[in-house]
């Protein structure tokens, strides 16, 4: 009989662990479904750049401007330097502490966003070569065709109001690029 109420016990344990496990990879399931929903025009697109925008929806980072400045919620870490007119925020894609792009959502009078800037700064230029051509190609899928000038391409936007630019702004030391959303008429588009 004892020998019955150990295998009992043995098979009520290993039952238990099964169900643990079970629940476990349940939750870290739905937690990635939540991470990438919405994200599926992305997918195509490397880690970089996903890390970039985050979702297809909004312009940027499920963010567009006219939205409420008090609304955004940004799962990545608030800027080491906290904005003067508006919410920053850093997204690193490594530990590196040397690839990471800046975000600054900047706050127009009424409390509405009024630009969205992205700083991205790599360590290798042929990185931001690649991403460059990435997101124009992605906006090139969602805008039309670009303006090219200098080291930048400006797309303007279905609601003929605001304009989006991607330029390369690497130095010989600082690989990098930004990605502005602004109001067409905003200087720093120009």
């Amino acid at each position: 009989m004892k020998k019955n109420n150990f295998y009992f016990l043995i098979f009520f344990a290993l039952l238990v662990a099964c169900q643990e496990k079970k629940e476990s990879t349940q939750t870290e399931s739905n937690a990635s479904v939540n991470l990438t929903e919405g994200s599926s025009a992305l997918e195509n697109y490397s880690t970089i750049f996903q890390a970039i925008l985050k979702t297809d929806t909004g312009m940027a980072r499920g963010v567009k401007i006219g939205d409420n400045i008090d609304t955004i919620n940004e799962t990545t870490l608030p800027s080491e330097t906290p904005a003067e007119n508006g919410k920053s925020f850093t997204e690193y894609f490594d530990d590196t502490d040397l690839n990471f792009a800046d975000i600054l959502y900047v706050k127009s009078p009424d409390n509405k966003v009024e630009a969205i800037t992205i700083d991205v700064y790599i360590e290798r230029q042929t990185a931001v070569d690649s991403l460059m051509n990435e997101f124009k190609g992605y906006f090139e899928t969602k805008y039309g065709k670009g303006v090219s000038k200098d080291k930048s391409i400006i797309w303007q936007l279905a609601d003929g109001n605001n304009n989006v630019l991607i330029q390369n702004v690497s130095t010989e030391k600082d690989p990098g690029m930004k990605i502005v959303f602004a109001n067409k008429d905003d200087k720093i588009l120009q």
